[in-house]
């Protein structure tokens, strides 16, 4: 991935000369990963990438973190502090090159390390690296994408191996730890979020796994991630524990939610703007009469972040390009009574969507 990592800097280099932004400060986290392959802890110690428009990187860390730094063979000038000296030497070092010009901000950045940096560079002008940086991660490589597929692969799995366990009876939170248990097992690195929306939870869309015991005849909405080599998985599934009273309106706003996932899927090509496949899905689901109850947006992008650019909602003239990735995940969500949600990961391909998860949308029945 060195060679990925070089080719990623020129290019940030190239579109920071063409929008006149002279250098760009990128603190721990996704951007600093994509750049560098470097996964540094964001903490209170000043950890930071400066990127010129032009020339070579330089490296503001920690002693400590010198060696983690060189084992990603990273080319640029390593400046270090100690604990024992402190960071305000080093800063001042570090960013003398900055005293003036258009300086691009890591969206990630703790505002505490800003005010410094703004106070050691009163001149310059500052703006948000995000600008750029959303520009080049939005576009995924092939490499990426392979990254991305065997992370959904293990997505894939897990549901099917959940789907074999007994439901009645455990709590939410079970089946949460249980999901947890086989993403590890089958090779991602952590769980980014377990979503178990048994019965009328399910009409939450961002509801948290609690101590609520599963019935038979619940239907449960089960939304989870994790990572995976950097890269993020993230699918949603319904299922419906047997023996039970179904509410007599879930399989009808089963279909047209899945309905809405395909024309989602079906108006995904390049040029579309995101507002449009947005539409498509949302379309199905307000002329069936649900409209009032499909209540975000169709998507988000996803890579080494859960959510990032580009966003598929309504408004959004960005246009989707070969190499976006992102979730369709229309739903409809009956307060008291179920939701319904059918996500999964679709790259833009010249020939249209490709979804890259393999679980069917329809109705699993558990114990």
């Amino acid at each position: 991935m060195q060679s990925e990592h070089r080719n990623r800097i020129l290019k940030a280099q190239s579109e920071m000369q063409r929008r006149g932004v002279s250098r760009m400060f990128i603190g721990p986290g996704s951007n600093l990963f994509y750049l560098t392959g470097i996964r540094a802890m964001m903490s209170e110690r000043i950890y930071l990438l400066q990127l010129p428009a032009i020339g070579k990187a330089s490296l503001l860390l920690p002693t400590f973190e010198r060696l983690g730094a060189e084992d990603s063979g990273i080319d640029a000038e390593i400046i270090e502090w100690s604990d024992a000296t402190g960071p305000d030497a080093a800063t001042k070092a570090f960013i003398a090159d900055a005293s003036s010009g258009t300086v691009g901000v890591d969206d990630q950045l703790w505002s505490a390390f800003l005010l410094d940096l703004q106070t050691l560079a009163p001149k310059a002008s500052w703006t948000k690296a995000s600008m750029i940086m959303q520009e080049l991660r939005s576009r995924k490589s092939e490499a990426e994408i392979k990254l991305m597929k065997e992370a959904a692969a293990i997505a894939d799995k897990t549901f099917a191996e959940l789907t074999q366990q007994k439901f009645t009876g455990k709590k939410e939170s079970q089946i949460a730890a249980e999901i947890q248990r086989l993403l590890l097992m089958h090779g991602q690195e952590q769980m980014q979020f377990g979503i178990v929306g048994s019965g009328p939870n399910g009409a939450k869309p961002h509801h948290e796994a609690s101590d609520r015991v599963i019935q038979p005849g619940d239907s449960i909405v089960l939304d989870f991630g994790g990572t995976y080599k950097g890269y993020q998985s993230d699918m949603t599934r319904m299922v419906v524990v047997k023996d039970g009273s179904l509410d007599p309106e879930y399989e009808r706003v089963h279909d047209i939610v899945n309905q809405a996932n395909a024309a989602a899927h079906a108006a995904v090509k390049i040029g579309a703007a995101c507002e449009d496949v947005d539409r498509a899905a949302r379309k199905v689901i307000s002329d069936a009469g649900y409209g009032d109850y499909f209540t975000h947006r169709t998507g988000h992008g996803i890579g080494i972040d859960v959510h990032e650019h580009p966003y598929i909602r309504q408004g959004n003239r960005e246009v989707l390009d070969e190499g976006m990735a992102f979730s369709i995940e229309p739903g409809v969500y009956l307060p008291g009574r179920f939701g319904v949600r059918i996500e999964d990961i679709a790259i833009c391909r010249e020939n249209g969507s490709e979804n890259i998860n393999l679980t069917p949308h329809s109705v699993t029945i558990v114990q």
